[in-house]
Order: structure tokens, then C-alpha cells, then sequence
């Protein structure tokens, strides 16, 4: 199971997230679910260091990602709540492989 968690701060601006797991919903190279989950976390990490701030804390290793927001700034939470919009419809569609924490 993918477990996904978007980090707030105290102003409930989004700070980041962290992705962990693997969703095991097909074999690997052929999941899916775990497809659908990269591409929507790679892309909004991408669009953070374009978009946000050049300098965006990330670790990446085998069935984990984890994203800092050093700055919260309208293009982060657009980016994010975008990111977190399609992984609420990864849920809808496939909540047996996928737990979001907003």
C-alpha cells in the first residue's frame, strides 16, 4: 500500500509531503496505481523548482519520497492542492492501494 501524507503548517499552507510504499496493485513495470502516484509527485516536485523556489529539500529512494516547502508561496499551494486533487481521485478510484493524509 502507497501511504501519502501532505504536510501543513500552522496557516494550513502545504509544506510538503512524503510518499512511502508501494501499492502492489499489479507486478512491477506494470502497476498502474504506483504509476499514477510518481507521475503526479515527480511533476509537482518538478513544478516546486521551476515554479516555487529553486531550492526545494527532496530525499528519493526506493518506494519513498519525501518534498520540503521551505516557503510556502501561492504558486507551492497551487501545485500542491493541484497534486493532492489528483492523488483524492487516485484514493476514490483505488483506496485498497492508496491512503492520503491531508
Amino acid at each position: 500500500m502507497i501511504t501519502i501524507t501532505m504536510h501543513r503548517d500552522k496557516e494550513h499552507r502545504y509544506t510538503g509531503f512524503t510518499i512511502s510504499g508501494h501499492a502492489d496493485y499489479a507486478e512491477a513495470g506494470s502497476d498502474i496505481v504506483c504509476a499514477a502516484v510518481s507521475a503526479l509527485s515527480q511533476t509537482a516536485l518538478l513544478g516546486l523548482m521551476e515554479y516555487a523556489s529553486k531550492d526545494v529539500p527532496y530525499e528519493v529512494n526506493e518506494g519513498f519520497l519525501s518534498v520540503t516547502v521551505p516557503k510556502p508561496s501561492d504558486a507551492s499551494e497551487i501545485i500542491l492542492g493541484t497534486m493532492a486533487r489528483g492523488l483524492q481521485e487516485m484514493v476514490r478510484q483505488y483506496g485498497e492501494y492508496v491512503v492520503l493524509d491531508l
